[in-house]
């Protein structure tokens, strides 16, 4: 349905959520978003949506990936876009003392404005927004509009105001990519990939709401549960919970709760704005939770009330990680590089998980649990969350941790160079801090990686450059992934609840040796290996080098005839040698290695 600039009020349903003080939450997700360039193209959609899902579900367009989508439909991402959303709010809920709007996902760099009122921007999908809002900005109809920049163009802007440039400026031209994509924070991969398109979404990829408190007082909220360790004397668990809001002139009462055991605790805190409360858990009372093949997954509840009012809870599984990186004896080169979980040795069977589509709406909690469940079924004990692509929604690693698939998570940041200015780092410091709090309750979760192929990357590029510009290119390194990612990191997990690499491949506790810049952070005798030999009879194991730890190997392969028919339906396209096959082959000399 397209829209005809009629102006549609919608009367919105209250969803009552209770922390510290009453709060309302008014969602903004969901149908009637009425999605414009300015120009030429208007459409009402759904959100969580981007600009191609929404012209689609309009019928303005075909399926993106149907023929030379990826590239016919370019201009689409070119362009400035504005979502606009136009809601009704009772008296009841104006009468409330203050107010926030709240993105759990935007992609990527927008303008939010409501009612007129300015509320800010938004530069990172990696990272939750929430606005304050004025009473003055609210009314009983009202207007919320996001105005979209071209990922594209904001990307270039970067790149020509920053004061060097930074490599590889653009991708390979065989990938039909887009240029800069390290000068945005956004799933690096959607500017094209070696295997993927380039549709960059622009749009809301998250929930959106708006909520409003009876108080003065921020509400009391949890931010993060970690378990942390099991002491081999006390025999308790450490589990620290974060906690957020308040006053720092009240004393507030907790009560922690563990459901489906007898534990519980109970302690009076005052706030300072961001507090830590740490648990002991007896070991009596919870039974350990293990990969995929080697036991169970237990999970439990940890409910945290205040004054017998619950604010909120997480599930969590108890289990110790270890990487275990040691010398071998005299007579044997390198270290080892495994995982120990509650100490017993793993034999890692994994695979790389990139994203399952190019548009993460499309994507439902139903494919990503067939997914997982595959990967459980073929005796997968472990996924790499590979650091082109994103940060998954909650509901994937709930998944992971009810299944025993373990996770090795890059952060987002791959095969490139990257700027450092104050700014970037800025961006990238809260993104860390957001995404590790957000996630480190779960369990499955065993490794932090930051990033993936760029320590690789330097050292290529330390080679071909003058020899006084490469200790500068090292320094701009170390300030990103050690003073920046790996210090955030800590921030947000102090007693170290995982293991932390700052690269994928690196040689471990070897590269640190080296500055964390090892000449050849490929070495096998050391940390993880990348693989590839698309030459090599595959089917024989002998074919594949000796390595510590391979966290990344592949080869190319045909679709299946049916994967083709969902995107052509002339047979002339399905040839080996034909146009679209050869647009679709990204990977230069690829046809010719298959």
């Amino acid at each position: 349905m397209t829209y005809q600039g009629c102006s549609v009020f919608i009367y919105l349903s209250f969803i009552f959520l209770f922390s510290g003080s009453n709060s309302t939450r008014i969602t903004l997700t969901g149908d009637n978003w009425l999605v414009s360039n300015g120009s030429t193209l208007r459409a009402t959609g759904a959100v969580p949506g981007t600009i191609h899902t929404i012209l689609l579900s309009a019928k303005m367009i075909d399926d993106p990936y149907w023929g030379f989508g990826d590239t016919s439909m370019r201009s689409l991402i070119y362009q400035s876009w504005t979502f606009t959303k136009n809601f009704s709010l009772q008296v009841g809920f104006l009468n409330l003392t203050q107010f926030t709007l709240h993105f759990d996902q935007i992609d990527t760099v927008s303008n939010i404005t409501l009612n007129e009122c300015f509320l800010g921007n938004t530069s990172s999908m990696f990272i939750a927004y929430t606005f304050s809002v004025q009473r003055t900005c609210l009314h009983t109809d009202n207007v919320l509009r996001v105005e979209f920049m071209s990922p594209v163009t904001y990307a270039l802007n970067q790149a020509i105001s920053y004061n060097k440039t930074v490599q590889p400026t653009c991708p390979s031209s065989v990938q039909h990519g887009e240029c800069h994509v390290q000068f945005i924070r956004k799933e690096p991969c959607s500017f094209s990939w070696d295997w993927g398109p380039a549709f960059a979404p622009i749009g809301i990829t998250g929930n959106v709401y708006l909520e409003g408190i009876n108080s003065s007082v921020p509400p009391l909220q949890l931010d993060s549960v970690n378990v942390i360790s099991q002491s081999s004397t006390t025999k308790m668990w450490q589990v620290d919970v974060r906690l957020s809001g308040g006053d720092n002139t009240t004393m507030y009462k907790f009560n922690f709760q563990l459901k489906k055991t007898a534990w519980s605790f109970n302690t009076t805190v005052r706030f300072n704005q961001k507090i830590t409360v740490t648990l002991s858990v007896p070991n009596e009372h919870v039974q350990l939770w293990w990969p995929n093949g080697y036991g169970d997954q237990p999970l439990y509840e940890l409910i945290v009330s205040n004054n017998n009012q619950s604010i909120d809870s997480r599930f969590i599984g108890f289990r110790t990680v270890e990487l275990v990186q040691s010398n071998y004896s005299d007579s044997i080169n390198g270290t080892s590089f495994y995982f120990r979980i509650n100490s017993r040795p793993i034999f890692i069977k994994g695979s790389n998980w990139i994203p399952p589509d190019s548009f993460q709406e499309r994507v439902t909690n139903e494919k990503l649990e067939q997914l997982l469940t595959s990967a459980k079924l073929a005796n997968m004990n472990m996924l790499r969350i590979w650091g082109g692509g994103i940060y998954e929604r909650d509901y994937f690693y709930e998944i992971a941790d009810r299944l025993g698939i373990m996770l090795w998570h890059d952060f987002m940041f791959a095969c490139s160079l990257y700027p450092v200015d104050d700014a970037f780092l800025l961006n990238v410091r809260n993104e860390i801090l957001y995404q590790v709090e957000r996630l480190q309750s779960h369990p499955s979760i065993v490794l932090w990686a930051g990033n993936n192929e760029n320590e690789m990357i330097l050292a290529y590029y330390t080679k071909i450059i003058p020899p006084e510009e490469r200790e500068p290119l090292r320094n701009d390194y170390r300030k990103l992934y050690i003073y920046t990612i790996m210090a955030a990191v800590a921030e947000v997990d102090p007693n170290g609840s995982r293991p932390f690499v700052p690269s994928s491949p690196s040689n471990g506790l070897e590269s640190a040796k080296e500055n964390y810049t090892a000449q050849n952070p490929q070495d096998p005798l050391f940390g993880d290996v990348h693989y590839y030999n698309y030459f090599m009879d595959t089917w024989k194991p002998d074919n594949y080098p000796i390595v510590r730890f391979m966290s990344e190997t592949g080869v190319e392969s045909m679709p299946s005839i049916e994967t083709w028919q969902q995107v052509s339906n002339s047979t002339k396209d399905w040839n080996f040698r034909s146009a679209l096959v050869q647009n679709r082959e990204h990977h230069g000399n690829g046809q010719e290695e298959m």
